[in-house]
């Protein structure tokens, strides 16, 4: 009993990182967006989603420069992030309150699907990451950071900058992220296995869980500060940002040493459905205007439990 209350009492104090981390960041990307009168769904969409994809990102980096590289690893970890932000933080937040992707526009949505369609084409029908996908992957990239310096400014809102931008603040959330994640994520392993619960069971729903708390987090006090947009913005932004900033980077330190990006072990065309699924769903939802329900919600969080059950 007692060795369980010193990695239960670390459990609320990673909570606890992430929740002021969450805080920090909406507060801090607001008062970016006040400055600059940049819309709120842009901050969203680069700030918020680069600060919450910097785990998926570190982690990909390190399994990129082991001496044989994680390339499976590295394809499970983008893949795996963007189901569980799906189906796993966009139910969950739609059961809490209303979600809608009004401010999400057409062009991000297309950019949304086509970096979506082409992972999933090049993972079922490739057997390796060659220099041609990695050259469309850099092409989509820069037509996609284009794209955000194209976003007009909000002059809508009042000029009235509510505090200063603190950038240590900004950094410090970040840093918050890595760090309370990574402590959830080892606390939880320790915590659950002094209670007898087998590894594979706590790797993969503790594991899902840890990754996807920055985004939920962040989504969840985006909602109760009323700047909704950032929240969604970082969802969708997550989902673009671990492809074209996440996935690319490791793919081209991996090729830069020489090595080929193997792709023959993965064994994922179920977890590729699901996402090609989800993400037509969010765009549907987002072109015609409609808000994630309720009964959508549950529909999304049971897919997903089913879906991490399906991996034992």
């Amino acid at each position: 009993m007692i060795a369980n209350i010193y990695p239960l009492a670390l459990i609320f104090i990673s909570l606890a990182i992430l929740i002021v981390s969450a805080d920090q960041l909406v507060s801090q990307a607001d008062s970016l967006a006040q400055k600059f009168n940049f819309s709120q769904i842009l901050i969203g969409l680069t700030v918020v989603a680069f600060g919450t994809s910097a785990p998926e990102l570190i982690v990909s980096i390190s399994a990129a420069i082991l001496e044989v590289p994680a390339t499976n690893a590295i394809v499970g970890n983008v893949i795996g992030s963007n189901i569980a932000n799906s189906l796993l933080v966009l139910g969950t937040a739609g059961l809490l309150y209303k979600v809608d992707f009004n401010n999400i526009d057409r062009i991000t949505n297309f950019y949304l699907f086509i970096v979506t369609a082409c992972v999933i084409l090049i993972l079922s029908t490739e057997s390796n990451i060659n220099y041609l996908h990695s050259i469309i992957f850099l092409i989509i990239l820069i037509f996609f950071i284009q794209h955000l310096s194209s976003f007009k400014n909000d002059d809508s809102g009042t000029t009235e900058i509510d505090k200063k931008v603190s950038y240590l603040r900004l950094l410090l959330s970040f840093i918050g992220f890595f760090i309370g994640g990574n402590l959830f994520l080892s606390e939880s392993l320790t915590f659950f296995s002094n209670l007898g619960i087998g590894h594979t069971v706590i790797g993969l729903a503790v594991l899902a869980l840890g990754t996807s708390l920055p985004e939920l987090i962040t989504l969840i006090i985006s909602a109760l500060r009323k700047k909704t947009a950032i929240g969604i913005g970082n969802i969708i932004g997550s989902n673009i940002m671990n492809i074209l900033f996440v996935l690319l980077p490791s793919v081209l330190i991996v090729q830069a040493r020489g090595i080929e990006f193997s792709l023959s072990n993965l064994d994922g065309n179920n977890d590729l459905a699901l996402l090609a699924i989800v993400t037509s769903i969010i765009i549907t939802l987002s072109l015609i205007k409609k808000p994630l329900n309720k009964v959508l919600s549950l529909f999304f969080i049971l897919s997903y439990i089913i879906f991490i059950y399906k991996l034992f």
